[in-house]
């Protein structure tokens, strides 16, 4: 039997890191695992696993700039031939002679497939492949498939409870009942309480994260609009949303949601300026990554009443330091801020199961069986 050969092109991690095998795990997360499934150890399978029966060889290519910011000790821990991707030519070297390709988060040329003549499968992770040069895939008649990550659909949960918890003021009405204050006035009780299709939704980014995110909000029947690099007619159309400038994605929103990917164009992008253009009124929620935003002035903002309210689950230093200034504002009774611990992807279990599934569809080719998740 030919040995394989599959090439992960994943600055950041996510293809390979759920495939790691159970003694790899840290016992933390080992326990975490089987708090939520008591077979856990079978459940995590590893590489050699899925692909038990066939010979082969991983390539692993990376930016040495970029992977930084990834899961770096994954390349210690992986059996794979790294190959940095700033060397010219070694895309379409090594996808010269492969048989599989995994991608995450990357733009492919579409010149890289032209002499890809052994190629089976194209496995992008995640909804989000604008990265991948289809015409080209279908003039090679190669087939692409995207499974969708279920980490980006629980941090999309993750918004919309944040969003919920602050609209409703749920904290306020928590301790409203912990005080026994509704002896004195019971029902609706709390004037701040607002209602979700009188406010308009801003999204800056418009990724896999935040389309579920506007669907949400079109079924709550929210104005949205959104900010990309990119425009994107057809989600325009279907989640009925509205693509504006930088500015007007700031000052239109009453509640702004950022879903940006974090490089070095982006770093710090969020700042006084930008602060200063949304309402008084108006909720940040942040849960891309915190250096995304510059905090000292987010938190002057929520000093100064330039804005209403934030809810942040990730942060420009992570762990959050405990003298942050945020924590006194989340600790504030007006409820104004909200923190979490950088947990609405919900960790272990979602990092398994979006790992596995795009290898479980390279094990149905070599089985010869139908691919899931299939867009070409």
């Amino acid at each position: 039997m030919k040995k394989l050969k599959i090439v992960v092109w994943d600055n950041i991690g996510n293809t390979l890191l759920g495939m790691r095998p159970w003694d790899a795990w840290p016992s933390g997360i080992q326990r975490r695992l089987t708090i939520e499934d008591q077979n856990a150890s079978a459940r995590v399978v590893q590489l050699e696993e899925v692909l038990s029966g066939h010979e082969f060889e991983l390539v692993w290519l990376y930016d040495p700039v970029k992977s930084q910011r990834g899961f770096r000790d994954l390349f210690q821990e992986v059996d794979a031939r790294l190959v940095d991707t700033t060397d010219p030519g070694a895309i379409d070297r090594e996808l010269a002679n492969t048989d599989f390709l995994i991608l995450h988060k990357e733009n492919l040329p579409a010149g890289a497939l032209d002499g890809a003549t052994r190629l089976r499968l194209i496995q992008h992770l995640g909804n989000d492949y604008r990265g991948v040069p289809l015409d080209a895939a279908r003039e090679q008649q190669i087939p692409v498939a995207a499974t969708p990550l279920i980490n980006y659909s629980a941090v999309a949960e993750h918004v919309w409870a944040m969003i919920l918890l602050d609209l409703k003021r749920l904290a306020d009405q928590r301790a409203y009942m912990v005080r026994r204050d509704y002896l004195n006035e019971w029902g609706a009780y709390h004037p701040g309480v607002r209602i979700v299709s009188d406010l308009t939704l801003g999204l800056l980014g418009l990724g896999e994260i935040a389309r579920p995110v506007a669907q949400i909000a079109k079924a709550f029947n929210m104005r949205t609009v959104y900010w990309d690099i990119e425009r994107f007619p057809e989600l325009e159309q279907r989640l009925g949303v509205e693509f504006v400038s930088w500015d007007d994605v700031f000052n239109q929103s009453d509640v702004l949601s950022v879903q940006l990917a974090l490089n070095e164009q982006t770093e710090g992008v969020i700042g006084a300026r930008e602060f200063s253009l949304m309402k008084p009124t108006s909720l940040f929620v942040n849960t891309a990554r915190g250096k995304l935003v510059d905090e000292q002035a987010l938190v002057h903002a929520l000093r100064s009443d330039e804005i209403r309210a934030a809810a942040l689950d990730v942060y420009a230093e992570e762990p959050l330091p405990v003298d942050s200034l945020l924590h006194a504002l989340h600790e504030d009774k007006q409820h104004r801020v909200t923190l979490t611990p950088h947990s609405a992807a919900q960790g272990p279990w979602t990092w398994v199961r979006d790992s596995q599934e795009l290898w479980f569809n390279v094990r149905r080719v070599l089985d010869g069986e139908p691919v899931k998740h299939l867009v070409s």
